[in-house]
């Protein structure tokens, strides 16, 4: 009988989900779906597509604008939700030199279901519930957690679909297929007895490790984040 499709390229005990090997996995998977549909293809699309599945070099594209998207909000001080992963804050904690003042330090939240279905740990912030409630604050809506409430529940900023469309030069319906399949991808490969280490080019690392999930910021972001602290004072 022929492997599955979740099980072909990956054992997810024993090997490292990284950038590299989450594109090649979809394009492999892609292609597999592409022999097995046995359709005659127009090859004169002008993104390299076939069957609608994006090239490897046009995914790769994408996920670097969506990181710089996430970035860019980061450094204006807004929140970024990511479909089922989790959300990219800003936390309010008094200051190293004086504890009058706060300072904003970005975190990335695991999502609740997401950390559950996986079995991964996470790490917490005393006041993560209150950087949380300024996202529903700024939307109109009731500051008040319930325990284990889903990130999507708070109706933060998701992905700027629009500005990505405008950026990669994709079709709307390419575009959200595209993100569709790579976040359906992590999710299915993220295992609590395996590895992962994906990069967010020009922003950081998401990272599973001994089943300990965290997202470890670059140092030259992090640089860049203190100095709009500074020229904001």
């Amino acid at each position: 009988m022929p492997a599955s499709s979740s099980t072909r390229f990956f054992s997810k005990s024993s090997r490292r989900l990284t950038t590299d090997t989450l594109f090649r996995f979809i394009i492999q998977t892609n292609s597999y779906d592409d022999i097995r549909s046995s359709f005659l293809h127009d090859t004169e699309s002008t993104l390299s597509c076939t069957n609608g599945h994006l090239s490897e070099y046009d995914l790769r594209h994408l996920w670097s604008l969506l990181s710089q998207m996430i970035r860019r909000r980061l450094l204006n001080y807004e929140p970024c939700l990511l479909p089922e992963l989790g959300a990219f804050v800003l936390i309010n904690h008094p200051s190293s030199d004086n504890t009058n003042n706060l300072t904003k330090e970005p975190f990335f939240v695991l999502d609740t279901t997401f950390a559950r279905r996986h079995r991964l740990s996470r790490i917490t912030k005393p006041n993560l519930s209150s950087a949380l409630s300024l996202s529903l604050q700024a939307n109109g809506k009731s500051t008040h957690i319930e325990p284990n409430t889903t990130l999507s529940s708070f109706n933060m900023q998701t992905i700027d679909y629009n500005s990505l469309q405008n950026e990669s030069g994709l079709t709307r319906e390419q575009l959200m297929t595209a993100i569709s399949h790579i976040f359906d991808f992590i999710d299915k490969e993220v295992s609590p007895h395996g590895s992962c280490y994906l990069e967010f080019p020009q922003l950081g690392h998401f990272k599973v490790l001994f089943g300990l999930a965290t997202f470890e910021f670059s140092e030259n972001f992090i640089d860049e984040f203190k100095a709009t602290m500074t020229n904001e004072k």
